[in-house]
């Protein structure tokens, strides 16, 4: 019998407020299992602005690809057809402020909070992974959908999700969650 190459879904990556989550739809909920939480604060993000994780750790054995899923909130309606863009800055060590992507402070904050001397945000998604876009339609309510996949460099890095669907995030968290569900490859 020849082998079977299997692609299984690994710990997912979820990337929240802790607090302020309780998803009131289950059909938006892409909560998995038991996830690694990891610190992402998106309430009130303007238009055009972007927000940077607390850094993850995908850990010393890791899938090659990851599937990221995003689901953001609208208090208004937003520009159907734009998108929020969803970017990796990869890091070389596991501190939090150490080895980061334009000096970034490896901490939950807008984007690219911390960073050494004066780069924009533009300038520093330049230096960022781009993984994808989730393309929004003009409800004024939960979104979510697939954003795409990506293989991370290392072992570490931060999300980062940048609003530019012409209106303001909902100023709160309770429904706002990005996964990144790693694709594991079992021989078999």
């Amino acid at each position: 019998m020849a082998n079977e190459i299997l692609n299984k879904v690994g710990t997912q990556i979820r990337f929240f407020v802790t607090g302020s989550f309780s998803p009131v739809d289950a059909a938006t909920n892409w909560t998995i299992g038991t996830p690694t939480d990891v610190v992402l604060t998106l309430a009130s993000l303007a238009d055009t602005a972007g927000r940077q994780s607390t850094k993850a750790d995908l850990g010393a054995t890791r899938a090659s690809s990851f599937e990221v899923l995003g689901c953001v909130g609208f208090g208004s309606a937003p520009n159907a057809g734009d998108a929020v863009d969803y970017y990796w800055a990869p890091s070389t060590s596991g501190t939090q402020a150490n080895g980061n992507v334009a000096g970034n402070s490896g901490a939950d904050g807008a984007a690219p909070d911390g960073a050494l001397g004066s780069i924009t945000l533009a300038e520093f998604l330049l230096q960022c992974i781009y993984i994808g876009s989730l393309i929004i339609h003009d409800g004024a309510v939960v979104q979510n959908g697939f954003v795409g996949t990506f293989s991370p460099p290392g072992r570490y890095g931060q999300l980062i999700v940048v609003n530019n669907s012409g209106v303001a995030f909902e100023a709160d968290d309770v429904e706002m969650h990005q996964v990144m569900n790693p694709i594991v490859q079992e021989i078999q």
